[in-house]
């Protein structure tokens, strides 16, 4: 299979930062490695998928406007966690259809908040849809419909369970149809007490209707490591974050997401900040550049390349 290439498009830092990027290049995936096999990274093969879209027409991609593990905060910051599911945009009033056979069950504490769960304990869950359905009722996928999305959400947020945890809805293999072509891009890198954030951002695959058209969303993948001034590495990928499968736990939002990340509102941007290293010492990057990867659930990939300009201490 031939290899695709990676975009590494420049992403010039504020001077205070302390970093600043090259021109730009174009380098193919196979020379991002992965870390303890040191083999090629590449574009994952496509499976065909597992069910379809819950609103129809079920065989065909719908736009979604949130993607898994992005930032959620809410409650003044008193609610933070990792997005478990997808949003997926439809107008208000949309009926919303089971994906998988079993037993409804309704949550209790929210009555707009259904899910399906299958005989081997697959759970399929939508939420911000006003019920027609009762707990205990069966439902059969494409058949059913579970309810309409409630005004004024605009869109029904979809998760898939196993063995307890949730997974990515657009991994190769699961929802579908679903293709992403475009290009996640690394924002800025930037020297914030005494570590550094990188901030990164993806397009959505389709055109999201308005208010909510041209936010970005989340990347599946954000991946860094050291290069010498010759350009060999000079240290193992770190993994920074890693969506295409599953979330961590709620606990682990801080140590993830650094102060400012959000989610997307109407007319404000998401802001996707993570902490590259919570704490660096200017020694190991003297001299040297910070490679950063990021990629979409379907391979698509960017890197971008950083120097080091002052001393991070001064941040």
């Amino acid at each position: 299979m031939a290899l695709s290439t990676v975009a590494l498009a420049s992403s010039s830092a504020p001077s205070d930062a302390g970093i600043s990027a090259p021109a730009s290049c174009a380098v193919p995936v196979g020379s991002i490695r992965d870390e303890n096999s040191n083999r090629p990274v590449l574009a994952p093969r496509v499976a065909p998928p597992a069910y379809r879209w819950p609103v129809k027409p079920f065989d065909r991609q719908h736009p979604v406007r949130g993607f898994f593990g992005d930032p959620r905060v809410a409650n003044h910051g008193e609610s933070r966690q990792f997005h478990f599911g997808i949003d997926i945009s439809a107008p208000n009033g949309t009926p919303v259809y089971a994906t998988v056979t079993g037993h409804v069950w309704i949550h209790p504490l929210h009555a707009t908040t259904i899910a399906v769960v299958r005989e081997d304990g697959v759970e399929h869950s939508y939420w911000h849809v006003i019920p027609t359905v009762r707990t205990g009722d069966r439902a059969i996928a494409y058949r059913t419909v579970l309810g309409h999305i409630e005004a004024p959400y605009g869109h029904v947020h979809f998760s898939e369970k196993r063995e307890g945890r949730y997974l990515n809805p657009l991994r190769p293999g699961a929802l579908g149809p679903y293709a992403d072509h475009t290009q996640p891009e690394v924002l800025s890198l930037r020297a914030e007490r005494g570590g550094m954030v990188v901030q990164v951002a993806d397009e959505t695959p389709l055109a999201v209707p308005r208010p909510w058209h041209d936010l970005p969303v989340m990347p599946s993948l954000v991946r860094w490591r050291l290069l010498d001034a010759s350009g060999r590495p000079a240290s193992h990928w770190n993994t920074v974050v890693d969506f295409r499968l599953t979330i961590p736990a709620a606990s682990e939002f801080d140590r993830t997401w650094a102060p400012g990340a959000t989610q997307n509102h109407v007319r404000a941007p998401g802001r996707y900040r993570l902490f590259l290293a919570p704490k660096f010492d200017e020694r190991a990057v003297h001299g040297r550049v910070v490679e950063i990867a990021v990629s979409d659930s379907r391979g698509n990939a960017t890197v971008n390349r950083f120097v080091a300009t002052e001393l991070l201490s001064r941040a």
